[in-house]
Formats: C-alpha cells, structure tokens, sequence
C-alpha cells in the first residue's frame, strides 16, 4: 500500500492505466457499451489512474497556474492528498473557470483561456483517460490534432505527399475555417452522443466561468484550456473525412482546423461545401463566411503556420505538375519569431550574458525541431541573420568604448569555418555556446501509422517511432540528446516517452557501457523530473 508521493511506482501506475484503457478498447470494438460504462467506472476510481492524473496536472506547463480557489499543489503532501480525494466524486460539482485573456500569434486580438482549479483539471484528465481510447477508435485517418503519437508535422507531410505527386489530380483547396468553435458546439449534442458519465459530463459543460468578480453561464460550447477540450473536440468532429471521401476529396483535419482538396473549383464550391456545412450544423456549428475560400495550389495557401505552395518551372513539371510544390514556414510566423528575438535581446538587461543564451539556445531548438521537417533551410538562415544583427546592437551598446575588434575577441569563436560563433562566458566554466539554426539537417517526416496508439498488440510501431525520433531530436544540450538515443527516447524510470511535454532531468548514475575499454562521453540517466525524486540530479555544469 503506497504511503505517500515518494513510494508511488509511475511504471507499474502506467501499465494498470495502459491495461484498463486496452479492456475500454475492446469492449467498444465489441459494441458491449455496458461493459465500457463499467470498465470506465472502474478507471476512474483505480489508485494507477487517479494518480496518473494528478502527474499530468502538477508536469504540465499551467502546474503553477491557479484557478478560482487559488490552490496550488505545490507540495508532496497536497499532491498524495488529492489523489485520495478523487477516489470519491459522487457528489462532484465543477467549479466556474478563470478566464483570463492571451494575444493571438497574428494580430493583436486576445484570446479568451479558461483555467480551472487544479482539482478540477484532474478530474477531467481522469475521465479523459476513460474517454479518449474510444476517441481514437472514431477518429478519421487523416485527423492529427492532439492524437498520441501525432503532430502538425504529420499534416504538412500528408498533404505534401498528396499533392507533389505528378499524378495527382486535386489541385483546389477548400481552406475551412469554423466560425467560434470554442463557443458554440452544441451541448445537447456532446450530451447525446459523447460516451461518458453524463451527470460529470454535464458539470464540466455548464461550469460558467469567472471573469473578474462576475460570474457567466456556459450554454453552449467549452472552454479553451480544459485538458478535456481537445478530446470533446476531436470528438465532436469525427466522421467529417469519411463523409467527403466517399464523395472524392480528400481531407487533413488538426483539431478545429482542416483543409479540403478537390479536382475543381465547382466541386468544392458545390459538393464539399455544402456537405461540410450539413455535418457541422447537426452539431451547432457553422463555416465562418469570410474565412473560409478556395484555392489554386499555385497560388499558395498557409495552414497550421506552414506555406503551402507550387512554384512554376518548365524543368520540373511532370505530368500534372507544373514545377516543384514545397512546404515551407509560413512568413507570418517567420517574421514573429526574428521580432521575438530582437525584443528578447533587446531587453534583456541582465550582468551576464549566460542567461540570455540558454533561452536564445532554448527558442531556437524548439523552432528548428518544428520546422525543421519541411523545407527551411532559408528561413533558418534568415533568422540567423537577424539574430546576428540583434547581438551585434547589444554588445555595440553594451560596450560603447570598447572596439568591434576587443569585442569579437571575447564573444565569439571560430567552428567548422565558421568564426562568428557567439560565445557566453568564454574560458569560463560557464561557456555556453549560441546554437547554429543554419546548420540543422533537414530531416523529412514519414507520416505517422493510422492505428489506435492504446491497442497494446500494435503499440510496437509506436515504440519504433518514438526511438527514431529520439535519434535525430533536437534537445537543450549534446548530453540529453545522446542520452535520449541510448534510451530510445524512454524514461528509465516510468517507461514513457520523454517527449511528452514533462520536464526532464539528467540523473546521476552510468547507463551506458564502456566501449573498447574507454568510459562513455556522458554519462547519467534522462528521466522525467517528477520521477527523479529518489534519484540525485547533476548540476546545470555537469549537463
């Protein structure tokens, strides 16, 4: 009998929790939904999952982000505590959300975000563990938003493959765009149709949510920032693409965002459109009309902050092709992460510049690891260009009496040929290197298998995916990389992947073997932090 927070075995919690969402799995395979409505009763109450979804609550990057109670769990005991108060949730009552307000990426319109109190959050993950098996039963093929084992990449990738080919024959894009998704599914249809406690399902729904001291009601719709949301969501749009298949067109779905391909104008406009408006009104939802048009694939269109586009030339037009069809980042966000940059140099104000490089180098390896399965070569060399620019000014103004040459010297270095590798702390102990955006391998993504990642007798594939992935990703530091390829991207210590949002820690102890007599280049274990709480961290030096 686990005591306390220290004593909780995460491996064993995560194979009962994997072994009762597999039973879910099946018994809906079957049909058998009275045997569904028990299995996920028995999840719900079963210490593996109520634990599981307080390390989602307190691993996530809202852990320090309190709700109406303002309760964080913040400690061992509170966390332990909680996973003891969700065995009991008969007389549950969802608590209104915090609506705060965030800017969007383009533009300067705020995004209204819900955030629920911590308990709050950890109920919903725990019915979500009961509901989202069967989500991805249902969901369409090609559908890849918030979907384990499955990103944006996989969409740029798809719709590559389908329309590069020089005999493909869908060169029109219907670019849909739902009008106030958040804000308007309808709840009698979630109600109806969705396979879960309907009484909790019904508290999370009608909440309301804070704003200021006021209090609002929910009618319709669910808030942006529920852990539920994305499931609900999925769920809601399930069975889209197999509508429009079956009438010729082919269709890539990210959460709310989708894009139709069709072999004509008339088509879209006449067929796809009103087929796509048919499905979404049943669910109180419509396209907004200003937002959602059609294309020509040679003019271009941006989806999911990827540039979608074919480009003349005579020497590679084949068949129905006219030139080469490439994916590139999109210029909106190209331009938004040099501004964001500049602003992070420009204001940063610190005596060292240590600090300022490890969150350069941090923002940098996220961009190239995002874009860098498409082609960007060009756009990493823009950003480092204007990053380039951005440091000049600062070490200019940050030594107005010194020489460019005095400051060459103690700032950067030569590499590969390179010689103006800007270098924090050199010679120091604290020497940190920027890292080289222009220098990432453009690594092309093969698209991510259609099965149903909780199926244990096919999870193999998934575990393959995840070990190459670990041998080309792109981590904070050469020891976290090479540690991830040793361990094929699994957590020693929990035996989940260690790309799942959660902090990782380089532990100590020596994993790896001595080759021909020689120690190891690094040593340590990579493991989640919130496994790590037995296990000895080294320090940032020793990473």
């Amino acid at each position: 009998m686990t005591k306390n927070w220290n004593e909780i075995n995460w491996k064993k919690c995560a194979e009962e929790l994997s072994a009762l969402q597999y039973a879910i799995l099946i018994a809906f395979r079957e049909g058998n939904m009275k045997l569904v409505t028990r299995l996920q009763h028995e999840l719900t109450r079963s210490f593996a999952a109520r634990a599981m979804a307080v390390r989602k609550v307190v691993s996530s990057k809202g852990k320090n982000i309190a709700g109406i109670d303002k309760v964080i769990w913040d400690s061992k005991e509170r966390r332990f505590k909680a996973i003891g108060k969700l065995k009991d949730l008969s007389k549950y009552k969802a608590n209104p959300v915090r609506r705060i307000y965030i800017p969007k990426s383009v533009g300067q319109q705020l995004r209204p975000i819900g955030i629920p109190t911590m308990f709050d959050r950890a109920v919903q993950i725990l019915y979500l563990f009961g509901l989202d098996p069967i989500t991805e039963e249902t969901s369409c093929n090609h559908s890849y938003g918030y979907r384990l084992h499955r990103s944006v990449k996989d969409c740029a990738v798809y719709l590559w493959l389908v329309i590069a080919s020089p005999t493909a024959n869908r060169r029109y894009v219907l670019e849909a765009d739902i009008k106030d998704f958040l804000n308007s599914v309808c709840h009698k249809w979630l109600l109806k149709n969705v396979p879960m406690d309907k009484r909790i399902l019904a508290e999370f729904l009608r909440a309301g949510f804070m704003e200021g001291a006021s209090f609002h009601k929910t009618v319709d719709g669910f808030s942006q920032g529920s852990p539920i949301f994305p499931c609900l969501a999925n769920y809601t749009l399930n069975g889209l693409e197999k509508i429009l298949v079956d009438k010729g067109f082919l269709i890539t779905r990210y959460a709310d965002n989708f894009v139709v391909l069709g072999k004509s104008v008339n088509e879209l406009r006449d067929v796809a459109r009103p087929e796509t408006e048919k499905f979404l009104s049943s669910r109180g939802l419509e396209l907004h009309p200003e937002k959602t048009g059609i294309c020509n694939i040679e003019n271009g269109f941006n989806f999911l902050g990827y540039q979608f586009r074919e480009y003349k030339d005579a020497g590679r037009a084949k068949g129905k092709k006219k030139g080469i069809f490439l994916v590139t980042p999109s210029r909106a966000k190209l331009l938004s992460f040099c501004k964001e940059l500049r602003v992070l140099i420009k204001n940063y104000n610190g005596k060292s510049l240590y600090e300022l490089t490890l969150n350069l180098n941090r923002k940098l390896r996220g961009w190239a690891e995002h874009y860098r399965s498409v082609t960007s070569k060009k756009a990493f060399k823009t950003v480092s260009y204007h990053l380039w620019c951005a440091l000049k000014r600062k070490l200019e103004r940050r030594y107005r009496t010194r020489s460019w040459r005095w400051i060459e010297k103690k700032y950067f270095m030569r590499k590969k040929g390179n010689k103006w590798i800007f270098v924090s702390g050199k010679g120091s102990e604290k020497e940190i290197s920027l890292f080289q955006i222009p220098y990432v391998d453009i690594i092309r993504k093969s698209i991510s298998s259609s099965a149903n990642a909780y199926d244990v007798k096919i999870n193999e594939c998934f575990v393959k995916a995840n070990a190459a992935h670990a041998r080309k990703a792109v981590l904070q530091s050469n020891h976290q990389e090479y540690l991830s390829k040793i361990q094929k991207g699994l957590c020693t210590e929990c035996g989940q992947s260690i790309f799942n949002g959660e902090d990782i820690i380089v532990s100590k102890g020596n994993l790896t073997k001595r080759r021909r007599g020689r120690p190891p280049k690094f040593t340590g274990r990579l493991v989640h932090r919130i496994c790590g709480t037995k296990l000895n961290a080294l320090s940032k030096k020793d990473q």
